[in-house]
């Protein structure tokens, strides 16, 4: 307890000592993790923009006749135990005359010359994951027709299948570029905010740098020295991070949610996103804490 004790009061005192310094390390730690914060919050605002576009993309998986009920319940049943898959809907030939009449609505040589017999029964089936389409067509052992393009099945019941794979891989690869790319930018922010706490920290213990010295000559180790100046690294580090926490639901408040109601077809990040990288901000914190505290202090222990 006296040795927990002796290291709080050692910090107090380094950071009231230093207190230019000690707001320096804590403005560094701010910006850094401010815009690590933010580079977490534009990838969760990609992620609602591709589940938006995404989430009306269903796979259609066309049925032969005469369309069997055993038939139905088989083919639902293995479509809903694939992990891409997050529901499947099935659609009789009434309810796609019914639909392709509407959607046709304002083209009566369709809707009076086509009769409902000719529309198949189908399962629209609903993806959790978009880039997994490929799922569906192998479990039910569809390939492309060279000729046609046409995605036919040698599944018993099934005519063909259409999941807008062209779509579907365009948007696979944005999302993958824009995840890589603020991922990136988040690891930079990191080893920049580790890079400048460090020489923050740096330019203080080289203020102290006799004390240390004096320090090592009565026989202290190096984890009593290095100890209080980690407790030092940390606290600045997590006074940063709270400022960028703040500052990210500021920015919420008064440039998001005024968006909210101008675009109103795009989807938009919500308190519950900010508090979700709340614990990363502080995980990272600690982590860029320890790391420029190890680093900023390692010289001075040559004494």
């Amino acid at each position: 307890m006296r040795r927990i004790e002796f290291y709080f009061r050692e910090t107090a005192a380094g950071i009231r000592r230093n207190g230019i310094m000690a707001f320096a390390a804590m403005s560094t730690a701010f910006i850094a993790l401010f815009l690590f914060g933010l580079a977490l919050i534009i990838a969760r605002e990609i992620n609602l923009v591709i589940e938006a576009v995404t989430g009306n993309v269903q796979v259609a998986v066309y049925l032969s006749d005469p369309v069997r009920p055993e038939t139905v319940t088989r083919l639902q049943t293995e479509l809903q135990q694939l992990p891409a898959v997050a529901s499947v809907e099935y659609e009789n030939k009434d309810e796609a005359c019914a639909r392709a009449k509407k959607l046709f609505e304002s083209n009566p040589a369709i809707t009076e010359n086509v009769p409902c017999e000719v529309y198949p029964a189908s399962f629209r089936v609903t993806l959790a994951d978009t880039s997994q389409y490929g799922q569906i067509t192998a479990r039910l052992a569809c390939e492309p027709d060279p000729t046609t393009h046409d995605i036919t099945c040698s599944e018993p019941g099934v005519l063909k299948v259409l999941d807008f794979r062209d779509i579907l891989d365009r948007l696979s690869a944005i999302t993958r570029v824009l995840r890589n790319g603020v991922l990136f930018i988040a690891v930079i922010m990191l080893v920049s905010a580790t890079v400048l706490v460090a020489n923050t920290l740096r330019m203080g213990m080289f203020a102290r740098r006799k004390e240390i010295g004096i320090m090592r000559l009565v026989g202290a180790t190096n984890w009593r020295i290095r100890v209080p100046f980690l407790i030092e690294g940390l606290v600045e580090a997590l006074v940063g991070a709270a400022l960028a926490i703040i500052t990210l639901f500021l920015v919420k408040v008064f440039v998001v949610d005024q968006l909210r109601g101008r675009i109103v077809w795009l989807p938009l990040i919500r308190n519950g996103d900010v508090l979700a990288i709340t614990p990363w901000i502080l995980i990272a914190a600690a982590g860029v804490a320890i790391v420029a505290g190890t680093i900023g202090i390692r010289r001075f222990l040559d004494v």
